[in-house]
Formats: C-alpha cells, structure tokens, sequence
C-alpha cells in the first residue's frame, strides 16, 4: 500500500486519469441495469440518448487522459499517437488492419447477397450476448450508431491500447502489459455477457498484436471503426431482410 501512495504522489496526472478511466467504468456498471429497463420501456429512437451520452463520456475522458498525459512530460508518441515503427512490424500491423477490413467487407457483401449467410448471421447475433444497449432499430439509430462506432475506433484504441498499455508497462514487460490492458478491454463490455465478451476476443487480439507490431495506434484505429461500422451494416442488412427470409423459409418448405 505504501508503495501505491508514493507511486500516486510521484505520478498524480497519470492516476488521475486512471481515476477517471475507473469512473467511467464504475459509472456505467452502476447505470447499466437502469439504462436497458428504459429501453425495454421506451419507444421509438430510445438508444439515440444513449449513444449521444457514450460519445460525449468516450471523447471527454479521452481528452482528459491526453491532456494528463502530456501534462504529466510525456509524449503522444509515447502512446503510439506519432510515428511508428520502421520495416516489416509496421507493414505487418498495416496490413493485419487491412485484411481485417477486407473481411468486414466482404460479410457485408455475403451478408447482402445470400440468404444463408443472413440466417447465420442472425444465429451468431442471438448467441453474441446482451446487445439491447447498442444494437440500433430505427433508421436514426443506424445513422446515429455510425458515429459511435468512429468514436470508439478513435476513443478506445487511445485509451486501452495507447494509454493503458503505456502505463501498464511501467510496471511490468510491455508484452504483459498488453495482455493486462486487454483484460481491462474485455471487462469493459461485461454489459454484453459471458459470451459477448468472448465474442470480441479475437478482434480485441487483432487490435493489440497490431498496435505492439506497427508501434502506432492509426492503423487499429482504423479497423476497429471499419468493424464496428460494418458491424452495424451487418445489424442493418439482416433486419432489413428479416421478413423476406422468413416467407422464402416458408415457401421451401
């Protein structure tokens, strides 16, 4: 314990934006029960709140983190914000962000064009967890979704892959560092479920392998909007289709 205090007394700008970090989660685990009981109660465009208060938490606490970084005599390119590495790890960042792109890409395609893929889609979605808080319903909520999902492209690679590794590793090697900032990832969407966590393993994988190899946060940033964005193209095509599946369903059988 006396090492912490003196640890917070030698760093106060750090631990005051992983005070803030700890808020936001402890904010959000307080509230989350109330917010998904408004949902089911509320009617037409009810997420559209929801999201407009995530977007304005996720940029206020990433302004504030930066701000407390920089105050604190460090760097944005400490966090992976300038510069990157130099060779084979950078294009090999660049291009894992690429291929994961590709594939978004082509699900929406897939996702468009064959009934089959929608009818597996829907089943990966029912087994993906709660997605009531963030899955969009309504045309304004599909619009409105899209800019939360570039919020968190930005925002959560800034804060849980820039800043919380960098911190992590001033502590331990950066590989567990990674690994401990991963976990913190993780538990961050506890609002999804056991297996909604486990759904977003892998990606949550992609992203730190291609922050630790590129040594820049620009192209994780990047895939994690594209996933994200396509994620809620993916939302969007399978409800859109929803009925048509269904009757072309019933007339095969």
């Amino acid at each position: 314990m006396t090492g912490i205090i003196e640890w917070i007394g030698s760093e106060p700008f750090i631990s005051a934006a992983l005070a803030a970090l700890a808020l936001f989660f402890l904010t959000n685990w307080w509230r989350e029960g109330r917010i998904k009981a408004q949902l089911s109660a509320a009617g037409h465009n009810a997420r559209l709140p929801v999201y407009n208060a995530l977007m304005v938490q996720l940029w206020g606490l990433t302004a504030l983190t930066l701000a407390l970084w920089l105050v604190s005599g460090r760097s944005l390119a400490e966090i992976g914000l300038l510069g990157m590495e130099d060779g084979w790890r950078s294009w090999t960042g660049w291009g894992l962000a690429l291929a994961g792109c590709t594939y978004m890409l082509w699900l929406l395609v897939q996702a468009a064009r064959s009934r089959k893929a929608r009818i597996e889609l829907r089943r990966q979605i029912g087994d993906s967890g709660d997605l009531d808080m963030i899955r969009p319903e309504t045309s304004a909520e599909y619009r409105r979704f899209n800019w939360v999902a570039i919020t968190a492209g930005v925002t959560e690679e800034i804060l849980f892959r820039g800043f919380l590794i960098a911190v992590f590793a001033l502590w331990m090697p950066v590989w567990v560092a990674a690994i401990a900032a991963l976990a913190v990832f993780i538990a961050g969407h506890s609002y999804q479920g056991p297996s909604g966590m486990l759904r977003i393993l892998p990606i949550s994988v992609i992203l730190t392998l291609v922050y630790l190899l590129s040594g820049s946060l620009w192209p994780g940033i990047v895939l994690h909007a594209v996933v994200d964005l396509a994620g809620g193209g993916l939302f969007r095509i399978t409800a859109h289709y929803e009925n048509r599946d269904a009757e072309a369903g019933t007339a095969q059988a």
